[in-house]
């Protein structure tokens, strides 16, 4: 699989990292086969603050105590969640902008991953050629490509 000119973006709603695959080669078995693979070289990591935040950090009642969770609670941790997506895919958009990738490989968790495609601009959508719903943000980058390519 050729991998150049590829960015490899792993996201959930707390943080965003892209990725570059470099490539290796090497000459093996006495002069007479090419070996290639590939590094991850980390180009961005981004946190989203608010997500990591208690509902209690953000609002309070009326004495200046937080007493438990209620509906309107529930309706800012919605809130949060909706402004976080469409922050994590405007960052996907201008990452995408500033790098001009040919292909993009895309991890994202699966119970957000419809909303997160719904924000995301068609010619964005037209480059991901590896799409997957899961969350691979503290994966070990070493393992990373590896779940692209099997």
């Amino acid at each position: 699989m050729k991998l150049e000119e590829t960015l490899i973006i792993v996201a959930d709603l707390g943080e965003l990292k892209v990725y570059k695959p470099i490539k290796h080669e090497a000459i093996v078995n006495g002069g007479r086969d090419l070996k290639i693979s590939y590094s991850l070289e980390l180009l961005t990591d981004l946190d989203y603050i608010a997500t990591h935040k208690k509902i209690s950090d953000i609002v309070s009642d009326k004495a200046g105590n937080f007493k438990g969770g209620n509906v309107e609670d529930n309706k800012v941790e919605d809130e949060i969640e909706r402004r976080t997506l469409k922050d994590v895919a405007a960052d996907i958009e201008n990452i995408v902008a500033h790098e001009k990738p040919k292909q993009l490989f895309l991890a994202f968790p699966k119970e957000m991953h419809p909303a997160l495609m719904k924000e995301l601009s068609a010619e964005t959508q037209a480059l991901i050629t590896k799409n997957l719903q899961a969350d691979l943000v503290k994966e070990n980058k070493n393992k990373i490509l590896d779940h692209f390519t099997a």
